[in-house]
């Protein structure tokens, strides 16, 4: 989903753009809902914006759910991380907010902290009950 044809080499002759257009219209013929994941390791805002394009859609089959893959300690560096931050913010608007900015000018109110492990007990007991 955020592979861009132009990124691709040309002996590869292939079309990431076009398959996802192909499975877009299949979803949409067959009144499915249409849900996807990245396949490569990145962080850029280019790569968020392809998934982003994927998701808006006139026709009313835009993405129902989005896997992020490939989450490892390289997504919590700085740029990557306000990129990520930005890449969910637009995804939770429905993919309104197309441009990722080049930095975070007004910051993040995204907390990211350790659960301990006694709160951990508690839930599961609730979900048990």
């Amino acid at each position: 989903m955020e592979m861009r044809d132009g990124e691709q080499p040309g002996e590869a002759n292939c079309s990431p753009e076009g398959l996802v257009r192909q499975v877009k219209l299949a979803t949409k013929t067959a009144g499915a809902e249409l849900a996807g994941e990245n396949a490569l390791e990145r962080y850029d805002g280019g790569a968020f914006s392809q998934v982003l394009a994927t998701n808006r859609s006139e026709s009313g089959n835009g993405l129902n759910a989005f896997t992020y893959l490939r989450m490892n300690k390289r997504l919590f560096e700085a740029d990557n991380w306000r990129n990520f931050v930005e890449f969910v913010r637009s995804m939770s608007e429905g993919g309104q907010n197309t441009r990722l900015p080049d930095s975070d000018r007004i910051g993040t109110d995204l907390y990211v902290g350790f659960i301990k492990q006694n709160n951990v007990r508690k839930t599961c007991e609730a979900a048990l009950v």
